[in-house]
């Protein structure tokens, strides 16, 4: 086997490495661990807040938290808070019925994370109040996807990926082809 040959085997194995073993990831999402009120919890007391705790940081700038109740009206009362890896959501007095909660945030590397779930609020002193105007277009307002959202999440989610293994093929058959070539050239220039 000559250098040139070994140079070549050498570096498409080099390659074939960087390609098929790749590195760990730096950090692990964040993921919800525990709420108060739990999903399908029954709740027989007035509550305040409502709480979400997660595995890691979340980011409060990028945290949102949507509580509707029977009615579908958003009963939240004021900005979410965030206290290392718990996101807090006051609430008004919630009429009586299944209240669902609807949550987005992101975690510390960035990447989005959301869910949804139920709970019953069988409190005796919950009264169902009317809504106003204002809470009922506060309710369709959280619904809606600002342009800064879309652009976070989508940004979020690219970084995130990181490099799609069609770009290590395709740079790996453009290593191998340099490498093919060189290889023909240079027997081509020693058989002259």
């Amino acid at each position: 086997m000559t250098s040139m040959q070994k140079w070549v085997t050498a570096a498409v194995l080099g390659l074939l490495a960087v390609v098929l073993l790749p590195a760990a990831p730096a950090s692990a999402h964040a993921k919800l661990t525990g709420s108060n009120p739990q999903a399908g919890q029954m709740v027989t007391a007035d509550l305040p807040v409502v709480t979400l705790s997660f595995s890691g940081p979340v980011k409060a700038e990028l945290s949102t938290i949507v509580i509707a109740g029977p009615d579908g009206v958003n009963m939240t009362n004021g900005p979410a808070t965030v206290a290392d890896v718990t996101l807090t959501q006051p609430v008004k007095a919630l009429p009586p019925g299944q209240i669902k909660v609807t949550w987005r945030t992101v975690s510390a590397d960035g990447h989005p994370i959301e869910g949804t779930f139920d709970f019953t609020n069988a409190n005796p002193a919950a009264s169902r109040p009317s809504p106003s105007a204002s809470e009922t277009s506060a309710a369709a307002a959280p619904a809606t996807t600002r342009p800064a959202d879309v652009a976070t999440s989508s940004s979020a989610s690219s970084s995130d990926e990181g490099v799609s293994p069609f770009v290590w093929l395709l740079v790996a058959a453009l290593v191998l082809a340099a490498a093919s070539g060189g290889a023909v050239w240079y027997r081509r220039r020693s058989a002259d």
